[in-house]
């Protein structure tokens, strides 16, 4: 029986590297700081990886894909 590999939730920055930036990963660690600076979550320290949801995440609504807006009001009382 041949053993299924699993997506792992952590990954180490070369692999993020790779897998955000291609052929240009040798470019991650300047982006990685400036992207940190605007929500790129750092690397967990118990890890030493980045929590790779939360990476696709943050990428997703840096361009939009996703949105964030939430009602910054209480819509009303439940009516169960």
């Amino acid at each position: 029986m041949t053993r299924r590999s699993t997506p792992t939730l952590y990954k180490a920055e070369r692999e993020i590297a790779e897998l955000v930036l291609g052929a240009d990963a040798a470019k991650w660690n300047s982006i990685a700081a400036v992207w940190e600076r605007e929500g790129l979550p750092r690397i967990d320290p118990m890890t030493g990886m980045r929590f790779w949801p939360a990476v696709q995440s943050f990428l997703l609504r840096r361009h939009g894909l996703v949105d964030t807006s939430a009602p910054t009001q209480p819509d009303g009382c439940e009516t169960w």
